[in-house]
């Protein structure tokens, strides 16, 4: 098992990895087909789906696995099995009544909600995707429990290339009857791409057993599964409530000093379709370590293995410091070239530089929680992230008037320290402290400053220095920007490797059970 754990990470890496490079085909060209505009009202349809979804069927899979990591730890094999079965049941019957129910609010969500009557219909199209990710959230939960987590990664790559495949040919063909068609032509690759998930999945499922559950129902099961899938649903909610928070607030008070319904739609867009989604690279590793802890920390506390769960736990929060701290650095100090060269202009650049800070901190509290919950201190990240939530609120409504999209930038990044600094001390305070290794963040910090520096003095002629970010001419930036991105590749690994950066990865991977 202790092998299976970064096996399981990895895969779950890799798979969100070639994921997200899909959906920035999309991400990159959608602006192009559809405008600022568009690109805001797709922004109004994802976050609703986002939160609607993990309230459904997020918490559902981490449980799962928890449990099925649990029982398998102590001989429960079939027990687990029949659980999985049945609970793909509930899913699958919650799933189909919030796609109806998210069809038939659409318009008035739409009208009173977001004050955008053109989002309907996007979140119209939307809808169906809501029973059929349901459906791959239950089995990847069964895998998940197994330690197997290749399924989930490979459902995630044909899902996410089935959508992009789907969308753009379907944007443009409606792109003549208007602009809320265009996009409600765009999100429908999404039930599509949802689709071939189910399919591979249930493909998968299919070597293990029948696909249909066995009776007697499993009640008692079913129930501690939803008791544990409640706070892990809501702790889930992280991410997309910042969104939704952000898709709320930010165009209303951009409207309340002054700027048009299409402008404040239009600088939405830029903030959580352009900003957004290139620090959503720096989560990949936070998202996967978080989903491979569940069942490893469970088992190792269903062994009585406490020591065990804390070192993994550090272990992993090293690795995302590894990776991530230099992946944020990259994207401050290249903010405007990689904006300029990805969406035709730099309007989002200062917004990702200011959210580049939050970047390390949502990775490593997405850690932290599902750690926390997998030894069974389930609702202590809920409280934490609620009270982060509500200082994004406040701080959106005030800084948003005064600094636009950056304000709300200013904000997440605001609400993302406080929520890791609440759940490190929980896990501190509840189950135990990792052994404190400088090269934890030392190294890592230290690479990061040599990329920023060689990065920054490779861009930056010197009538710029006092602008405060690598400017690079809109005109032709393709070539700096990519030879930038190698340097600092090539810089990070002249310092990490030789003071030891490999040295977590190669910890976790000599672990025995």
């Amino acid at each position: 098992m202790g092998r299976s754990f970064l096996r399981g990470a990895a895969w779950l890496a890799v798979g969100s990895l070639v994921s997200k490079l899909l959906g920035a085909v999309y991400r990159v060209f959608l602006p192009r087909v559809l405008g600022d505009a568009g690109v805001g009202l797709f922004q109004m349809a994802y976050p609703l789906y986002a939160v609607v979804l993990t309230l459904s069927v997020t918490g559902i899979p981490l449980a799962l696995s928890k449990l099925t990591a649990e029982w398998r730890t102590v001989g429960r094999d079939q027990d687990a099995d029949q659980l999985a079965d049945w609970a793909l049941v509930g899913l699958a019957l919650l799933g189909i009544g919030l796609a109806a129910g998210m069809a038939l609010a659409s318009a008035w969500l739409a009208r009173a909600v977001f004050h955008e009557p053109r989002a309907a219909l996007p979140m119209l199209a939307l809808s169906p995707a809501l029973a059929l990710v349901a459906l791959e959230a239950g089995w990847r939960g069964y895998f998940q429990g197994r330690q197997r987590m290749r399924p989930t990664a490979i459902s995630q790559i044909l899902e996410q290339g089935v959508r992009v495949l789907v969308m753009f040919p379907l944007a443009m063909a409606l792109l003549s009857r208007g602009l809320s068609a265009a996009v409600a032509g765009a999100v429908a690759g999404a039930p599509i791409g949802a689709a071939v998930g189910v399919w591979y999945l249930a493909q998968a499922r299919r070597q293990h057993g029948p696909l249909w559950p066995v009776l007697p129902v499993p009640w008692r099961g079913l129930g501690r599964l939803a008791v544990l899938a409640a706070p892990m649903a809501m702790t889930a909610l992280l991410f997309p409530v910042l969104l939704l928070t952000d898709a709320v607030v930010v165009p209303g008070r951009l409207l309340s000093i002054g700027y048009s319904a299409s402008a404040a739609t239009a600088a939405y867009g830029r903030l959580a379709g352009e900003a957004m989604p290139l620090v959503n690279l720096t989560l990949i590793l936070g998202a996967a370590l978080g989903l491979s802890v569940v069942p490893s920390v469970a088992a190792a506390v269903a062994a009585g293995d406490g020591r065990r769960a804390v070192e993994r736990v550090g272990a992993a929060l090293g690795a995302i410091w590894l990776v991530g701290l230099p992946l944020a650095g990259g994207l401050f100090v290249l903010a405007r070239p990689l904006t300029t060269l990805l969406y035709g202009n730099p309007g989002a650049a200062l917004a990702l530089a200011v959210l580049c800070v939050a970047a390390v901190a949502l990775a490593a509290q997405q850690l932290l929680a599902n750690a926390l919950q997998a030894a069974g201190h389930g609702w202590i990240p809920v409280v934490n992230l609620l009270g982060a939530l509500v200082i994004k609120a406040g701080l959106d409504w005030v800084l948003v008037p005064r600094s636009g999209i950056e304000g709300a930038a200013a904000a997440t990044v605001a609400a993302a320290l406080l929520a890791v600094g609440l759940n490190w001390r929980a896990w501190c305070g509840r189950v135990g402290r990792p052994t404190p290794l400088a090269r934890a963040w030392v190294v890592p910090a230290t690479g990061t400053l040599v990329v920023v520096a060689a990065v920054r003095v490779y861009l930056t002629p010197a009538r710029d220095v006092a602008q405060g970010l690598t400017v690079l001419g809109p005109a032709a930036p393709t070539v700096p920007t990519l030879l930038a991105i190698v340097l600092g590749l090539l810089a990070y690994a002249a310092v990490v490797l030789p003071l030891g950066g490999g040295w977590f990865w190669r910890r976790l991977w000599q672990e025995r059970p």
